[in-house]
């Protein structure tokens, strides 16, 4: 359930508030809006949503014309553009120092339709040390840890396994990609061989089986499991739960294959080209708020969040130490993540695909095939949907 948090900072017209929709860190990033609210005597009014649920959630307020005035959210819902109308982004109305590697992970389709403020969303294996003297570099390893952990009653790893933002650095690690040059590249030999391993791992019984996202967090704080696969987004929580017994280290190899995990950045996007509207002045000043190095320097300390502002991002990189240091460092060996409208379509043909082969009804070569087919027709369908006059 979404979780509305009133900012008002004067009285006013319901007309004149800004109407911020935003996905991270809801007590955090809350209380940094509200400081901007009180501050600049903007009234505004935040509503937090789970990701899983932003959307179908403006999807439908489009539909029905109550879209925000902005949106806090990962980058790649960005692809959605042609139905959300995000506004397009001009990086020279943004004085902050953000460097271009930053600006390019927010571009869909050759444009960019969001302002970076956070950077980094990168996988990495976080480990008990309690429980663990070395953390597993490849998956052999962590086998054969396994029977001494299992014997203390703790189980090797959990994650979110069926998620496929978490099967793409397998993917990465046997040299595919989903999306290359704007064409779907699916039905690959590289698909078949990581979802064979993939589905190995579950056959080996080494994740905790039928674990969803929070799950794993769950059985990870508790220290119920040794390992998990999780973002540098939670690295704070577990570091709460856990303290300096929280080690980070990169996802272990497979069959000697380095993962590549996927970088990409929180943006503050505008539906139905609110960007354009009447609104402009006080979104640009929220924004230019938001990327500030004081701000920026803000989430880093209060959330562990990267900076994206060269200023801010420095004086963490100098700064960080334990699970920080290592979080940092291994943004370095990420791919960025493709934000263009045809991966929309894609997470959800290789999440169909991947669930006929986990279950034993598509082998490897087949499931790429259909996760192929799929992807395009969806892309077809949606075409014409675009293209075809309405009544």
């Amino acid at each position: 359930m979404a979780i509305a948090v009133l900012l008002s900072a004067a009285v006013a017209r319901a007309d004149d508030d800004l109407t911020i929709i935003y996905t991270y860190a809801k007590d955090s990033l809350g209380a940094i809006l509200t400081e901007f609210s009180k501050g600049e005597s903007i009234p505004l009014k935040a509503e937090f949503k789970e990701q899983n649920e932003l959307k179908s959630s403006i999807m439908g307020m489009m539909e029905q014309g109550t879209t925000p005035d902005a949106i806090i959210m990962p980058a790649d819902h960005t692809g959605l553009h042609s139905f959300i109308r995000y506004s397009e982004i001009n990086p020279a109305d943004f004085p902050a120092r953000v460097p271009p590697r930053v600006w390019a992970s927010t571009y869909s389709d050759g444009k960019s339709y969001g302002v970076p403020l956070i950077q980094g969303n990168h996988l990495m294996l976080f480990y008990n040390k309690k429980l663990v003297a070395e953390p597993a570099a490849d998956w052999e390893a962590m086998f054969a840890q396994r029977p001494a952990l299992m014997a203390k009653g703790v189980a090797p790893i959990a994650w979110s396994f069926d998620e496929m933002y978490w099967f793409l650095p397998f993917l990465g690690a046997y040299g595919g990609w989903p999306l290359n040059d704007g064409k779907v590249q699916l039905n690959t030999p590289e698909m078949a061989a990581a979802l064979d391993f993939y589905k190995q791992l579950r056959s080996r019984e080494l994740p905790y089986p039928g674990c969803s996202y929070q799950c794993a967090v769950d059985l990870f704080k508790t220290g119920a499991v040794a390992y998990t696969i999780n973002g540098d987004w939670i690295g704070k929580a577990f570091y709460e739960a856990l303290g300096d017994d929280l080690g980070v280290s990169a996802i272990p190899a497979a069959e000697g294959r380095h993962m590549v995990p996927t970088f990409s950045s929180y943006v503050l996007s505008f539906p139905n080209q609110s960007l354009s509207g009447p609104k402009r002045a006080r979104l640009l000043k929220l924004a230019n708020y938001l990327q500030s190095t004081a701000v920026q320097k803000q989430f880093w300390l209060a959330m562990g969040a990267i900076p994206v502002e060269q200023a801010a991002f420095e004086q963490a990189q100098q700064n960080a130490r334990g699970y920080l240091k290592k979080t940092i460092e291994l943004m370095a060996n990420t791919k960025p993540l493709p934000a263009d409208k045809e991966m929309t379509f894609i997470w959800d043909a290789m999440g169909k695909g991947f669930l006929r082969h986990r279950e034993g009804a598509l082998n490897g070569p087949a499931a790429a095939k259909y996760m192929q087919q799929l992807a395009e027709r969806h892309i077809r369908n949606a075409q014409r949907m675009m293209t075809t006059p309405g009544p």
